[in-house]
């Protein structure tokens, strides 16, 4: 063994030693993941660089097995942020449970109480990079996020979303789900996605 290959497995084994819970095969494609509190990972997950995990006030994060979460990514649990199995987390995503209350009050916003709320990610769900999900939104399984979106409410299984706010662009198998409005359309172009019909049928905002 070479001292680089031992140098990168010690540092592997310490990273290992954070997580409450890391299942079989997980893999560390960078070596700086900052992680404080109770997390929990299943197996065959995939880690890039310079990730954020933090729970605070009894708060949980759970991987499912298999998922991948790119560089620079922070999630954040004062309750549970839960995560199933085979997600994808694209690079600079924040997922955060909870957030200060703004609306209603005028004092400082570190003295504003938190408003904290679940996030749960389902089964083989896509998050593009870049992404920000609110707390106490529901990603169905198989769903997909474009990049760049901030996700502000439930998504349903399946369906493709996009933008900020974040709204439906399509059904990844229900061809009568499609966006109606220009702007929609463009995004869903970035999903490969022949909006040629539906730009003619869709009117303009």
């Amino acid at each position: 063994m070479s001292l680089t290959d031992w140098i990168i497995g010690m540092r592997e084994k310490r990273l290992r030693k954070k997580f409450a819970v890391l299942g079989d095969g997980a893999r560390f494609l960078g070596l700086q993941t900052e992680v404080k509190g109770r997390v929990e990972a299943g197996s065959g997950c995939c880690f890039g660089n310079n990730l954020v995990f933090r729970t605070h006030k009894g708060g949980v994060i759970v991987l499912g097995d298999n998922v991948e979460i790119g560089d620079y990514a922070l999630l954040l649990s004062n309750s549970n942020l839960h995560i199933g199995n085979g997600v994808f987390i694209g690079p600079h995503c924040v997922l955060r449970d909870t957030n200060h209350l703004f609306q209603g009050t005028d004092v400082h916003w570190r003295l504003t109480p938190h408003v904290t709320e679940p996030i749960t990610v389902c089964d083989n769900a896509y998050i593009g990079g870049r992404t920000y999900v609110m707390p106490g939104v529901t990603i169905g399984a198989d769903a997909v996020i474009g990049p760049a979106s901030v996700v502000t409410k439930d998504v349903p299984p399946g369906e493709m979303w996009a933008g900020s706010p974040a709204r439906l662009i399509a059904h990844r198998t229900d061809p009568s789900k499609r966006a109606k409005f220009k702007r929609d359309l463009e995004l869903a172009a970035l999903f490969g996605l022949d909006t040629a019909a539906e730009d003619n049928a869709g009117g303009q905002e």
